[in-house]
């Protein structure tokens, strides 16, 4: 990312296991960037839905100096995609959408230097939507502001990197976009090192879809010793599903694509006809949850058990982290936003018949609330591993919702990738905050003990349950948790619950 403080741009290459390739430096900040680096590609003799495969090499300097193509992009939700792509700002216009997206971007302060702690960010989207390259959700100013190694990716997303095929074609399909990640932060843990950072040192964090992400890799067996930090904001490791849900998700979505009865063909179609199921599938539920499924293979288990087993990622460090009020963004979105999202996620689980039609306290509660208090809880159970607990509790005075009363849904990433070297129409107390918030995760992910503004952080722990709320001057409080009878807790634990 350059800005006005950038001066001449250098050419600067680094090999990586697949070949060299070429990025700029900015003189005499020292900064580089490489845009769309090839970390994987989808086999030219598996066509779509297959797994991905590493690169094929290359002899001559590769230029990496645009981003890459991103994931074909879906509208999250029936009849009010415009207002809600254009709020997110989801939509791209310059970098286009393929099927073969898997590339990244590094970020590095001055490549001259080494072992420097490695940020690979995940990006929001609902699973639908988005990118590395997302704009007004750049953590490359990380790397800017604070001396880190940042990394941004592109992956499946949406029917692509989601629909589970293989009882109904007989081949592997599962979980496409979390074997797309595996692979990227493969590439990571192997090519790292050339662009300045430590490969024994590499923290994954990511903001809602993105998060959510991060809760599925933390109870996959192939991602164990990729990654030694996780920070997840507003998502948890609820994003699963058993394998006959995922099937029985699939069968709609071949209804809706006109392929019931000649299922192989959706290896086939134009992707706009892929494009059109899910459209007709958005009028049909009016918001589709795409979710990863319980293979038995990638996941062959729910990952909130395997994090309380300690089986997976039990030396991860986790910082936990949602916002005052995720769900009173829902509304201000679009009419009715809240009941949209709250229908399309209830389920006949125990523990949300008492909510009614309270929606905005079943998104705050059953979405946000519970993923949170349950993956804190599993990892202190399952011990091997620090963990920290956050509430973003501060509205951005330079935000389209500046008028809120609380803290809304994705309203940190306003904190968290600010630029405070250049702030622009940021007031002195947002850029505060966001120094708060972006010090106390870089704190964690160079392996300390997040300490910020004269506060240090106390770690979670199941019998005090504290945490840390953001505000303009941070302070420590005690986590409250919704109410719920033990039927509904045991249910929860047996993954019966299977909610967005």
């Amino acid at each position: 990312m350059a800005n006005g403080r950038d001066g001449q741009k250098v050419p600067v290459v680094r090999t990586t296991t697949a070949g060299r390739v070429g990025g700029v430096q900015y003189r005499p900040s020292g900064f580089c960037v490489w845009r769309g680096i090839p970390y994987g590609a989808i086999p030219a003799d598996g066509g779509r839905f297959a797994g991905p495969v590493r690169p094929h090499p290359w002899d001559r300097v590769r230029p990496a100096l645009r981003h890459g193509s991103m994931s074909w992009q879906l509208p999250p939700v029936y009849d009010k995609v415009c207002d809600v792509m254009r709020e997110f700002d989801f939509a791209h216009t310059a970098d286009p959408e393929h099927e073969d997206c898997l590339n990244l971007n590094v970020y590095t302060p001055d490549p001259g230097h080494a072992g420097l702690p490695v940020l690979v960010w995940f990006h929001p989207g609902m699973q639908v939507a988005g990118s590395g390259n997302m704009p007004g959700r750049r953590p490359e100013v990380l790397s800017r502001n604070h001396g880190v190694v940042v990394v941004t990716m592109n992956f499946r997303l949406g029917c692509w990197g989601h629909l589970f095929l293989d009882d109904l074609l007989g081949r592997d399909t599962a979980n496409l976009r979390l074997r797309d990640q595996l692979l990227a932060l493969t590439w990571v843990k192997e090519n790292i090192a050339a662009f300045g950072g430590d490969a024994a040192n590499v923290t994954v964090f990511g903001e809602s879809a993105g998060a959510r992400n991060i809760g599925s890799l933390l109870g996959c067996p192939a991602a164990d010793g990729l990654f030694e930090r996780a920070a997840l904001y507003s998502g948890g490791c609820e994003n699963v599903v058993p394998r006959e849900e995922a099937t029985e998700f699939a069968r709609e979505f071949l209804d809706c694509a006109g392929l019931t009865g000649a299922p192989q063909r959706i290896l086939s179609v134009p992707n706009v006809h892929l494009k059109v199921a899910h459209q007709r599938l958005l009028k049909r539920r009016e918001l589709v949850h795409y979710r990863d499924v319980l293979d038995g293979v990638h996941l062959p288990r729910l990952p909130i058990e395997a994090m309380r087993a300690g089986t997976v990622s039990g030396k991860v460090d986790l910082l936990v982290s949602h916002t005052a009020d995720e769900a009173g963004l829902w509304d201000r979105l679009m009419p009715g936003g809240a009941r949209v999202v709250a229908q399309g996620a209830r389920t006949a689980a125990a523990g949300t018949a008492g909510y009614e039609s309270d929606h905005v306290r079943f998104i705050n509660e059953e979405l946000f609330l519970r993923p949170a208090r349950d993956l804190l809880r599993a990892k202190a159970a399952a011990g091997g591993g620090r963990c920290w607990y956050q509430v973003y509790d501060y509205v951005p005075t330079d935000h389209s919702f500046a008028d809120a009363e609380r803290a809304l849904h994705g309203m940190d990433l306003a904190s968290l990738l600010l630029d405070v070297s250049a702030p622009g129409a940021a007031s002195e107390s947002d850029v505060a905050v966001a120094r708060t918030v972006q010090s106390a995760l870089v704190d964690f992910a160079s392996g300390r003990v997040p300490a910020t503004d004269g506060l240090t952080w106390p770690v979670y722990e199941r019998g005090a349950e504290r945490l840390v709320r953001i505000r303009r001057r941070p302070s420590v409080d005690t986590a409250v948790w919704p109410q719920e009878d033990d039927t509904a807790a045991a249910g929860r634990w047996r993954g019966e619950d299977h909610r967005w």
